[in-house]
């Protein structure tokens, strides 16, 4: 009796492992290098609640946010957001420039979900003014 307990335990155990390790294997930070980040929960509007971190503390922050539903991160340099627009594989599917800042929205193979806009799947957006520009998936929310 005390051996099947065991079994049947050792067999929930290896379970709620193989559950759990998908989940977090998705957790590392989709931008490289970036000065800082911000995440998304609990929505893919722009009623989600944003949450700040510096590149330092990501990470962590990342994954303590149970519903996460977006990312984005800050580049001085444009150039260095396109690269990871490129690392990717998006293809650029909408230009729109509103006053000093330039929206760039790309779809990518290699990333989940996405909205639509214009009737066209968005996953990826850059925002670029000047020479600096951020990066998130599936959309930028707050000011840029």
């Amino acid at each position: 009796m005390r051996g099947r307990w065991f079994t049947v335990m050792g067999a929930l155990a290896l379970s709620l492992v193989l559950l759990a390790v998908p989940q977090l294997m998705d957790k590392g930070l989709l931008f490289d290098g970036a000065q800082s980040y911000t995440f998304y929960a609990q929505s893919e509007s722009s009623q989600a609640q944003i949450i700040l971190a510096d590149a330092s503390e990501a990470l962590a922050v990342k994954w303590s946010i149970a519903s996460l539903t977006g990312e984005s991160a800050r580049y001085e340099s444009a150039e260095d957001a396109f690269a990871q627009a490129e690392k990717y594989r998006a293809e650029l599917m909408i230009v729109r420039t509103v006053q000093d800042v330039t929206d760039y929205y790309y779809y990518s193979p290699c990333l989940g979900g996405g909205v639509d806009l214009e009737g066209k799947r968005i996953n990826l957006h850059i925002a670029v003014r000047g020479t600096s520009a951020n990066i998130g998936s599936p959309l930028i929310f707050g000011g840029y």
